[in-house]
């Protein structure tokens, strides 16, 4: 299934013109549904809690972009949490008419990656929803990277090693990726949090430690050069070869 970009707009929302745009006259509904076309991914509209639920629930989701209350809270956040405590992972891109501040604040703490407010500027719309998907690697501007036998290509999502397909999944390919373009760094298990999973995930960090094993399993396993190793109390870092002792 195609990923998907999940925009929540609900029915009777005020609509603003946006600057920037290709036509002055375009509303700024028709403008934001344009670019996040315009971006690559299919994008399913949502005006409703429930069917938000839905959505986030059923469709491989690669981001959400809601129009969030002026100044008030949202209930779709409850949405948002229960995708991700199942597993889903998702940058949100929160859109209000109150400028920043508290706002912004109590948007990020509820579960925002970032935040904007009216007036929008189309072409800044665009570059933080394309800045947020090449954060969590759900755009193809990856470099191919090369560790001894074991090959990624970020732009098909596909791990090799000596010649066979790992067959990862897209959190395990990005948790590996992340790791290797890191190679001989420890990164510790908050910073790959922070960085593979594009928020602040509201459990401990032994996700890291179950996501790794299932890595180890697919990557190491039955090799006598092991790539992943642990560094205790702190984190973990991928080792080329040479760099790697025996095992």
């Amino acid at each position: 299934m195609d990923e998907t970009i999940v925009w929540f707009f609900p029915e009777g929302k005020e609509d603003r013109i946006l600057p920037g745009g290709r036509d002055e006259q375009e509303s700024g509904r028709a403008a934001v549904g344009r670019i996040l076309r315009d971006i690559g991914l299919t994008v399913e509209e949502s005006p409703g809690l429930e069917g938000l639920r839905d959505q986030l629930s059923q469709w491989d989701t690669a981001m959400l972009v809601a129009e969030i209350p002026d100044g008030g809270p949202w209930e779709g956040w409850e949405a948002v949490a229960e995708a991700r405590e199942n597993g889903k992972s998702f940058p949100v891109l929160a859109i209000s008419a109150s400028r920043g501040g508290d706002a912004a604040v109590s948007a990020f703490k509820a579960g925002a990656n970032d935040y904007m407010s009216y007036p929008l500027h189309a072409g800044e719309l665009r570059c933080r929803i394309e800045n947020l998907l090449a954060l969590t690697l759900r755009r193809r501007t990856g470099r191919r990277l090369k560790i001894g036998d074991l090959v990624l290509e970020p732009s098909r999502r596909r791990a090799v090693r000596e010649g066979r397909d790992l067959m990862l999944t897209p959190k395990e390919f990005a948790l590996l990726y992340y790791l290797s373009a890191n190679m001989g760094e420890i990164c510790s298990r908050d910073d790959i949090l922070r960085h593979v999973w594009g928020y602040h995930f509201q459990a401990s960090t032994n996700v890291v430690d179950v996501y790794i094993r299932h890595l180890r399993l697919k990557v190491d396993k039955g090799y006598r050069q092991k790539l992943i190793h642990t560094v205790r109390g702190v984190g973990y870092v991928v080792k080329a070869p040479e760099m790697a002792p025996l095992v």
